[in-house]
């Protein structure tokens, strides 16, 4: 049991405030400090992240949080503790730099979805799947929270990043979606409605205050939600697009676009923006153009393919593996094909489906395009949303990445070294190097020949301390207590 120390009571204090009445995330304490003994991983193929070669039978030392060194045998310390992984691979912990951990990614058909309990056990998910760092780019208000509960020990889960909060234009997306779905009230505070540079200023003055990883806009006339697809919003006006984007570089913090047309993303690219948060899926003329600007610029692309998709998870026996339902809580995976179930529901709106399958093809299309032209391009799941399962629909975004041209070696490192550079963490994430923080997850198989191998994780490192994902349990809702505890 661990010590309720005053700490993690003025945390839960301060969680209180910010989630609905009765609702609080549950403390979970490992109970573990690091290790301060020195680990060897021996024996196995090791890919690095950086896109050169697998090593083969090569060693990877592990002092603390840290790797101290990758060579032969011979770098081994005489007191190194010696784990042989003969037959595996071994490579840097895979990266998700487009998620939305508020939502639970099942069918919104299980009030369970909708508790702190849900979001514990979307956190383990990530680690049964070698997910070892999260970049949340939704408006979410206890992400503060979590963050400092994962860094404390108080949960379980992969490293988390984010924004915080979103910068759009006066009821454009999400703002009409968040209303439609009841959630203005709890999420709407979050997300500033820009109209004038004076409120783009403000906007990124307050944002830039609390504990943000960056600043996320939205620049698109597209509303994607359960029901339809339309073009029907206003983007930010030129001027306050240039704004946020100044404001942000001035302060040191990336900006990250949700863009839908090439036309949006050049203008975002224009202006200066880093990183492009979704395919550009609503049209090719013009694309590669923008492509070529943004790889001339070093504007990476998060392509997103998955949530086009609508609904892989209807059958998720055709994509993962029964051994890796067991990866997922089994109230969301449930939910997707439960009576009320939206993803259910969505997949019956006329012509919403065939959107759907077009705005995949043009999205896998672009892909290929920006390959093409040389973009920097990492890996973003998208889940939380409907039908987006935490942690498994990586494995379905890797899969459609290699489908639209990309080789296994060029998917590993959109999910491992680009992504930790896209996040602003390439310096310490991403690849296996002496120095760098000890990320590591090790598959069975190679990944190289068939990328399903990611999919078989055995044994995962994080911050030099190792997890065996199959003894993650998830955990049940608890019922609350009456006593506000």
């Amino acid at each position: 049991m661990c010590a309720d120390t005053a700490g993690s009571q003025e945390r839960r204090s301060f969680l209180r405030q910010l989630l609905p009445a009765g609702i609080l995330l549950l403390s979970v304490c490992s109970g573990h400090s690091l290790a301060d003994e020195i680990l060897a991983l021996t024996g196995a193929r090791i890919i690095d992240g950086n896109g050169g070669p697998a090593r083969e039978d090569a060693v990877v030392i592990v002092q603390g949080q840290k790797i101290s060194a990758i060579g032969p045998a011979s770098v081994i310390p005489a007191n190194a503790r010696v784990m042989d992984l003969a037959g595996k691979t071994l490579l840097p912990g895979l990266i998700d730099a487009h998620i939305h951990i508020g939502g639970s990614g099942g069918g919104s058909a299980d009030p369970r979805e909708f508790t702190p309990t849900a979001v514990e056990n979307s956190l383990l998910s990530y680690l049964k799947f070698g997910v070892t760092s999260i970049y949340d780019m939704a408006a979410h208000p206890s992400l503060n929270s979590m963050k400092t509960a994962l860094e404390t020990g108080e949960l379980t889960g992969p490293r988390l990043y984010g924004n915080g909060f979103g910068i759009t234009a006066p009821g454009s997306h999400p703002i009409r979606l968040i209303t439609e779905l009841g959630l203005l009230d709890y999420l709407g505070p979050f997300y500033f409605q820009v109209d004038s540079v004076a409120d783009a200023e403000e906007a990124v003055r307050r944002i830039s205050a609390e504990q943000v990883d960056g600043i996320k806009l939205f620049h698109s006339r597209v509303e994607a939600g359960t029901t339809r697809f339309d073009a029907d919003m206003d983007k930010l006006k030129p001027e306050i697009l240039q704004t946020v984007i100044e404001q942000a570089h001035a302060r040191r913090l990336r900006v990250y676009a949700h863009t839908s047309f090439p036309s949006e993303a050049r203008e975002f690219v224009e202006a200066g923006g880093d990183v492009v948060v979704h395919s550009i899926h609503m049209a090719e003329t013009g694309a590669r153009d923008v492509f070529e600007l943004m790889a001339a610029r070093d504007v990476a692309y998060i392509p997103t393919l998955a949530v086009f998709e609508g609904g892989y998870t209807m059958e998720p026996g055709s994509f993962f593996s029964p051994q890796q339902h067991e990866k997922v809580w089994d109230v969301l995976l449930a939910s997707i094909t439960a009576p009320g179930s939206v993803v259910l529901a969505s997949r019956t709106v006329p012509g919403l489906l065939n959107d759907r399958e077009r705005s995949l093809e043009i999205s896998m299309a672009n892909l290929a395009r920006a390959l093409q032209t040389g973009v920097k391009i990492a890996m973003g799941s998208d889940a939380g949303n409907a039908g987006m399962l935490h942690g498994a629909t990586v494995l379905r975004e890797l899969q459609l990445m290699n489908e639209a041209g990309m080789t296994p070696m060029q998917v590993i490192v959109a999910a491992t070294r680009n992504g930790a550079e896209v996040i602003g963490r390439g310096e310490e994430l991403g690849t296996l190097e002496a120095g760098k923080l000890a990320d590591i997850i090790v598959v069975n198989g190679d990944p190289l020949q068939d990328l399903s191998a990611l999919g078989n994780v055995e044994l995962v490192v994080k911050n030099g301390k190792i997890i065996n994902p199959g003894e993650l349990e998830f955990k049940e809702v608890q019922q609350p207590t009456g006593d506000g505890s």
